[in-house]
């Protein structure tokens, strides 16, 4: 599975120059750019190890990336404390090409990465949050997207964003394999699919 880097970015200019800036860091990576939400939430079926995300796309769509604050970058010209606050990582778009790629560099996304999927390899079960359980449950009975989403009282961004995490996390995507892990782990009684 090709590592995939989202840049979430209403500018396309200045997501386009991000782009090249990565191409040129980290050669062995997909990088897709997209300048909405629901551009990204169409094309979600890829595994991003790192998203880039303009400042006011975060704003509005907050909930979707708190679990991902690892993984998160926000696009922002100055400091950008509050964020920094919140526990994300900041990349100062007032900087210059040089300054951004040694910034981009510091943060190593290629080596992380390569680490989790060794930490992953190690471990024997990857568990799953208990709202991603809740998800799991709900897609192996086989609800939608926006049935989930109305049953569990979030946004359907949100239900997308658990069930990449879930088959992330279970490394497929066949619901035949998603329904054996969740009886096998008890989630649900074969029973009530």
């Amino acid at each position: 599975m090709t590592p995939c880097i989202a840049i979430i970015d209403r500018n396309t200019l200045s997501g386009i120059a991000l782009r090249s800036i990565l191409w040129d860091t980290f050669g062995n990576v997909e990088i897709h750019l997209y300048n909405t939400m629901d551009r990204f939430i169409a094309d979600s079926n890829r595994h991003f190890i790192h998203f880039f995300v303009d400042s006011d796309i975060l704003f509005r769509y907050i909930d979707e990336f708190v679990t991902l604050k690892n993984r998160t970058t926000v696009l922002h010209e100055g400091a950008g404390h509050r964020f920094i606050k919140e526990g994300f990582s900041v990349l100062d778009l007032s900087l210059g090409e040089g300054e951004l790629q040694n910034r981009i560099l510091q943060m190593q996304l290629v080596s992380r990465y390569e680490e989790r999927m060794e930490e992953r390899r190690k471990s024997s079960e990857n568990e799953l949050s208990p709202r991603e359980q809740e998800v799991l449950i709900l897609m192996v009975k086989g609800l939608i997207n926006k049935e989930i989403a109305e049953k569990l009282g979030v946004s359907l961004p949100t239900v997308i964003f658990h069930r990449n995490n879930i088959c992330e996390k279970l490394q497929t995507r066949s619901i035949g394999k998603l329904t054996i892990h969740a009886v096998l782990s008890g989630l649900i009684d074969i029973n009530d699919i």
